[in-house]
């Protein structure tokens, strides 16, 4: 014996086509590959390009003041060795010495050189900080190493305070020049074009 459904419950039961899900179906979630950024390698390469080129700037920077330190210190000596002669003439046992004061400064001026270098590096810091210009640091730096040896040379001289002085001044006057000489070596940084061209002139007049 069979009973038949009702018509409200057959309908329900057969309402749609057969087999067929009445929600649509979800496809396969499709996978995201990872995609990785090229801004951490290229700041880390941006990063390199500008240490190199900072780096390549501080060597151009030490090798000119490098170099205009070395013509500071020939200028200096050669200043001192004039300033001297005209101070105090032939009768100083410096230029009685004869040849061998070409044997003497061999040795002497690249030692005095590298011991000034250290005090130059100090005041240029000092000079730096106070904010105080170019061209009146360097005269400044030059003529206080100058003095300073002049002082220092007096100091340890024996009774003739009269030649003593003479060398001090003529120290001083090679510290002087010394550091003209540094500041035209670099260009005459912190002045116009028709000061450094005068200062040039000026220069030319004294050597």
């Amino acid at each position: 014996m069979t009973l038949n459904k009702p018509a409200g419950q057959q309908a329900a039961a057969t309402f749609g086509r057969r087999g067929v899900k009445t929600t649509p179906a979800k496809g396969p979630a499709t996978q995201r590959k990872p995609t990785i950024s090229p801004r951490p390698e290229q700041r880390a390469q941006d990063a390199i390009q500008e240490a190199a080129q900072s780096a390549g700037e501080q060597v151009a920077v030490q090798a000119s003041r490098g170099k205009a330190y070395f013509k500071a210190c020939l200028a200096g000596t050669a200043a001192f060795i004039a300033a001297l002669f005209a101070l105090t003439g032939v009768d100083n046992k410096l230029f009685q010495a004869g040849p061998m004061l070409i044997f003497l400064a061999i040795p002497v001026l690249p030692t005095l050189a590298l011991i000034l270098y250290i005090p130059t590096v100090v005041l240029s810091d000092i000079a730096r900080l106070l904010s105080i210009p170019r061209g009146w640091a360097d005269l400044g730096i030059g003529l206080t190493l100058g003095m300073g040896l002049g002082i220092a040379t007096a100091m340890s001289s024996g009774p003739d305070t009269g030649k003593s002085m003479m060398m001090g001044l003529a120290m001083t006057a090679g510290g002087f020049i010394g550091g003209f000489a540094f500041w035209r070596a670099q260009g005459y940084p912190g002045t116009s074009s028709g000061s450094a061209a005068a200062f040039d002139q000026a220069y030319d007049h004294l050597t």
